[in-house]
């Protein structure tokens, strides 16, 4: 993406030329001849560096680098001027320039301010977000104390100033949607939109449509543009989710969507651009569906410049008992489910002795059931037991006796045989989408007759 320049000039034919040279030094460039112009450009669109003379009409340039400088105080600002002394030189940079440079100015010494401009710049906005981090907390959606969980906030708080692209890995229910949304959160693009993409959940068909958009008359039926997901981020972040479960006929389009933020709605005659942040998660092993030819490789090291893993539940210690409690806590407080429920300390040992193969969503499913079917305001240890589900269940301090493959699939024997084999009911108990659902049936070869069917 091209570093975008402010150029004002009231001399018609030096801005022309000057124009020409800035867009081949590669900066996208928009030159002015007033300061009132620039400044309502200003008012709705971001630039790296500002290039301003200081003789204009009307305002002129320190005037005009004053009311920049309160637009955007980190907008790195040099002055140009045929008109250049010491005390305009002197007033420029107490009213904040980066630079002040006289004309006839040499290219190459232009290109060279003009870059170290922008560095400034960058190196400013970086440090005030980072100050901004300090304080304040990161992640506070982000429930636990331990270890694990302290190094997921720590990676958050290093990748979340930054827009480089992030793989978040982790088993299903752990959480990885909240982790993208609080590194978004914590970006510099907070206040633009944090949009999701199922990718397992769209239809391969509609896929393209759905994250590019489509131009009227594209399709049959296609009666009027429509904006794609891709569209509707920008500015923001885009989170692709499951991004392993997406075709591989797919995945060249996405690839030059995230390498070059380039894409082309479905019947457009030219390529759009999108200043998006891309984060994905999975929670299968890319490298993995690399090797066996189910993954580009260009697209997988594309999208995992940087890997968060986000821990499963059974590895976060007491922080299953945080968790319940927090979740607890928010059903006391809804009006329609509300009361004044608490865990014995019984019940929370037991719930941290479960295995938790789905993880934070496996929890609170058993936190609703208990809220629903308790009756005591007192949730005991031996409610526990009648609604945890016995699978993977361990006594504390001891070891499950099945490997997670055997655990993982009886869990799906038995949702499928309390659901009588529909798999959208079954996907929903177990947290995992519908089609990911499919492909675990068939990985663990499960025939209709053991549930039933």
């Amino acid at each position: 993406m091209k570093t975008r320049l402010l150029f004002v000039d009231d001399d018609e034919t030096f801005r022309g030329v000057l124009h020409r040279e800035l867009v081949g030094f590669g900066y996208e460039v928009e030159s002015f001849a007033h300061a009132e112009a620039a400044l309502e450009y200003l008012r709705s669109n971001r630039v790296e560096v500002a290039l301003l003379d200081l003789r204009l009409p009307g305002m002129d340039g320190l005037a005009l680098l004053r009311e920049v400088s309160g637009l955007d105080p980190e907008l790195p600002v040099i002055i140009l001027t045929g008109h250049g002394s010491f005390p305009d030189a002197v007033s420029a940079m107490r009213s904040g320039a980066f630079d002040f440079l006289g004309k006839p100015v040499p290219l190459d010494e232009l290109e060279l301010a003009l870059e170290r401009a922008v560095e400034h710049g960058a190196l400013r906005r970086r440090n005030r977000l980072l100050r901004k981090l300090i304080d304040r907390e990161v992640a506070p959606e982000i429930v636990g104390e331990s270890a694990a969980i302290r190094e997921l906030r720590e990676s958050i708080k290093r990748v979340a100033p930054t827009d480089v692209r992030v793989l978040i890995q982790g088993e299903s229910g752990t959480g990885k949607e909240l982790v993208a949304r609080a590194i978004h959160e914590a970006s510099a693009r907070r206040e633009a939109a944090f949009v999701v993409v199922n990718c397992a959940a769209i239809p391969a068909e509609l896929f393209e449509s759905e994250l590019f958009g489509h131009s009227r008359g594209a399709f049959t039926g296609a009666g009027q543009r429509r904006l794609g997901l891709i569209e509707l981020a920008e500015g923001g972040t885009l989170f692709l989710d499951e991004v392993g479960e997406l075709p591989l006929a797919l995945q060249p389009a996405l690839l030059r969507a995230v390498q070059f933020g380039e894409y082309r709605p479905l019947g457009a005659e030219r390529a759009e651009h999108a200043d998006v942040r891309f984060l994905t998660a999975t929670n299968r092993d890319l490298q993995i569906a690399v090797d066996r030819g189910e993954f580009r490789e260009d697209l997988y090291h594309r999208v995992a410049s940087l890997t968060i893993h986000v821990p499963p539940l059974r590895e976060r210690g007491s922080d299953v008992q945080l968790l319940a409690q927090r979740l607890l806590a928010a059903h006391n407080a809804n009006q329609s489910t509300g009361g004044s429920r608490t865990f014995t300390e019984a019940a929370l040992e037991r719930l941290q002795a479960h295995d938790w193969t789905g993880n934070v969503r496996e929890l609170e499913n058993v936190v609703v059931r208990l809220v629903t079917l308790v009756d005591s305001d007192r949730i005991e240890a031996a409610d526990v037991d009648r609604h945890l589900r016995p699978m993977g269940r361990r006594e504390a301090g001891g070891l499950p006796s099945l490997d997670l493959e055997t655990l993982e699939r009886s869990a799906i024997v038995q949702a499928l045989t309390r659901h009588a084999g529909n798999r959208g009911r079954a996907a929903a108990e177990l947290g995992v989408a519908t089609k990911t659902l499919y492909n675990k049936i068939r990985h663990h070869d499960i025939a209709a007759s053991e549930w039933g069917g």
